[in-house]
């Protein structure tokens, strides 16, 4: 059994796990300032979440409880103080998993993962969306094999890049970036690491143009 599919079998039976915010009134304190859970009668999982420019946040992860499949990406908007404002959910009848959301330069959100719905099977999932949580676009990237998305950050050019790891291409499985326009299509990939488990958990463009990895 292909590894990613085999933690996606095991987090079906895992028992339920509600998001939740913890926000520290000080540092110096280190004193809850308050939390909260969000989900429903089943499983769900969070496993991004960001400060919006509204003083609110964005959290990005999957859901058994609501949406098309037995698991899709689970994107939840609150306040300020942690209340919901809106809650989206992306994905098709299979299993599919949102593993980080940023706030993008036209106020809406971008969102990495993995998709089991659509594409080849076991593909990285990118979702754009507005300012509301509406899908302006989805686009999937990968090969035969398992492929999955960790990181997905905005460029200086108004595209993407996205690190995560695969199965498809490379040596092994390896770490897998890929760089994309404004629309999401494609504009190169890359692998790197050994025979060996390589995987990129994260991706930021550097001050001279190029990136910067983060992984195992």
């Amino acid at each position: 059994m292909k590894r990613a599919r085999l933690w996606a079998c095991l987090r079906r039976h895992a028992a339920q796990l509600i998001v939740s915010i913890v926000v520290c009134a000080s540092p110096a304190l280190a004193q809850t300032g308050w939390w909260r859970t969000y989900g429903g009668t089943s499983t769900e999982w969070g496993y991004s979440a960001q400060q919006t420019s509204d003083g609110g946040y964005i959290v990005a992860g999957s859901t058994g409880s609501f949406g098309a499949g037995y698991r899709d990406v689970y994107l939840i908007k609150t306040n300020a103080s942690g209340d919901t404002l809106w809650t989206r959910t992306y994905g098709g009848t299979d299993d599919d998993e949102g593993h980080s959301v940023q706030q993008t330069s036209d106020g809406g959100y971008v969102i990495a993962g993995e998709t089991w719905s659509f594409g080849a099977g076991g593909d990285v999932y990118l979702v754009k969306t507005n300012a509301s949580g509406d899908t302006l676009w989805t686009r999937t990237y990968g090969g035969t094999s398992s492929d999955d998305g960790f990181s997905a950050r905005q460029t200086s050019d108004g595209g993407y890049v996205i690190a995560g790891q695969t199965m498809s291409f490379g040596a092994g499985v390896d770490v897998y970036l890929i760089k994309t326009n404004a629309s999401g299509d494609t504009l190169w990939t890359r692998t790197c690491g050994g025979t060996n488990y390589d995987c990129g958990y994260w991706a930021q463009q550097t001050s001279d143009g190029g990136y910067v990895i983060a992984g195992l």
